[in-house]
């Protein structure tokens, strides 16, 4: 059994997505979605239906009926520090994911922190400060945003749990920004860029799978 695991913005939703879409809806394979957003961001934008959705960058696995199968919180303690360093900073933009809301109360779950990015140049400095000596969690910036998970919610984490959950016997992986290199890497998949990369299969779009599947 094969499955094409995909990250959303950028890979799979970009210029070309209704091609993209037609694509995978002939593809004959388990096709998964493995993105930053949180699910109701994602419902949005998503005209196809998936096998699995891994959200906010693994945090949390959907199956097809949308139930939820595998989720990573930051712990309570780290939720605290986090948000107390938000306000020690002023920090106002900012919400909590809890996988089906999103908030600013710590009495729900928190599998991911997110803090708008005001100031490209700082933004370095501040996920810094507020992860600092916090062990149990990560973070990285997207486009917009100061991103901060357990350290056990990643792409690549929760796609070897749906591997090991379904046997595939092959499993092809494509994405396109830094959260997605760790799985690409692990999994020898591809990039989406104009631009070659070192150490990476790199495809111009995200078609150019099907010549790569084939074989």
């Amino acid at each position: 059994m094969k499955a094409l695991f995909s990250d959303f913005d950028g890979t799979f939703y970009d210029d070309n997505y209704l091609e993209n879409i037609k694509f995978i809806e002939n593809l004959g394979i388990d096709f998964i979605i493995a993105t930053g957003r949180h699910y109701f961001s994602l419902k949005n934008d998503l005209k196809i239906d998936c096998k699995y959705y891994i959200c906010n960058d693994g945090a949390y696995i959907l199956d097809s009926n949308k139930n939820c199968i595998y989720k990573n919180s930051i712990n309570n303690s780290d939720v605290e520090t986090i948000y107390k360093r938000i306000k020690k900073l002023s920090i106002e933009d900012f919400f909590l994911d809890s996988y089906d809301k999103l908030t600013k109360d710590l009495t729900y779950p928190v599998n991911k922190f997110s803090v708008k990015i005001i100031n490209r140049e700082t933004a370095m400095d501040t996920l810094s400060k507020l992860i600092s000596n916090l062990d149990n969690v990560y973070g990285y910036l997207s486009e917009n945003y100061i991103n901060i998970l357990n350290f056990n919610s990643t792409k690549e984490t929760a796609i070897d749990y749906l591997v090991k959950k379904e046997n595939y016997e092959k499993v092809y992986v494509v994405g396109n920004e830094i959260n997605d290199y760790n799985m690409i890497n692990k999994y020898n998949g591809y990039l989406v860029t104009k631009d070659k990369k070192n150490n990476f299969n790199c495809i111009n779009k995200f078609t150019e799978l099907k010549e790569i599947i084939k074989k």
